[in-house]
C-alpha cells in the first residue's frame, strides 16, 4: 500500500538535515562543500512533492537531479501554492530563478577537479536553499502534512 503526503515529510526532514549540514560547513569556510551539499537539499526539497510513502513508513522519490525541471512537472496549483509560500516566506526571493540559478549545484561541483565541474559555488546557494526549507515547511504545514 502506498500513502501520497504532499509534501512528504520524512523526505523533507532529510533535506533539512543537509541544509543544517551546509550550514555548518559554511560555518567553517568550505564553501564549496556547503554549496555541494545545499544543492542536494534543493533536490531534495523538490523531490518531498513527488514521493511515495510506502506502508512500511520508507518513501520513494523519482530519479533524478535537475530541480527546475522536477519543478515544472509538478501539478499547476502546486506550483502556485509553493510560489504563494515563498513569496510569504521572503517576498524578494524569486523561486523560479533562484531554483534554475542553483541547479545542478549537486551534480556540477561535487567533483570539482573534474574539468568539467563549476569552478565557483558560492554561500548563495547555501542561503537559497535555507529559503526553500522554509517555504516548503510552510506549505506542509498549510496542508495539515
Amino acid at each position: 500500500m502506498t500513502i501520497r503526503q504532499i509534501p512528504n515529510v520524512r523526505v523533507w526532514l532529510q533535506g533539512r538535515d543537509y541544509v543544517e549540514s551546509a550550514e555548518i560547513l559554511l560555518d567553517y569556510n568550505r564553501v564549496q562543500p556547503s554549496a555541494v551539499v545545499a544543492g542536494l537539499a534543493i533536490e531534495i526539497f523538490i523531490k518531498s512533492f513527488l514521493a511515495t510513502r510506502h506502508a512500511s513508513g520508507h518513501a520513494t522519490t523519482e530519479r533524478g537531479h535537475s530541480g527546475i525541471a522536477m519543478f515544472h512537472g509538478l501539478p499547476s496549483q502546486l506550483r502556485e501554492e509553493l510560489l504563494a509560500c515563498s513569496k510569504e516566506v521572503d517576498a524578494t526571493v524569486d523561486l523560479v530563478a533562484e531554483l534554475t540559478k542553483h541547479d545542478g549545484a549537486f551534480v556540477s561541483g561535487r567533483y570539482w577537479y573534474e574539468p568539467t565541474a563549476t569552478k565557483v559555488l558560492s554561500s548563495d546557494t547555501v542561503h537559497f536553499a535555507r529559503h526553500l526549507c522554509e517555504v516548503v515547511f510552510l506549505l506542509g504545514k498549510k496542508r495539515g502534512s
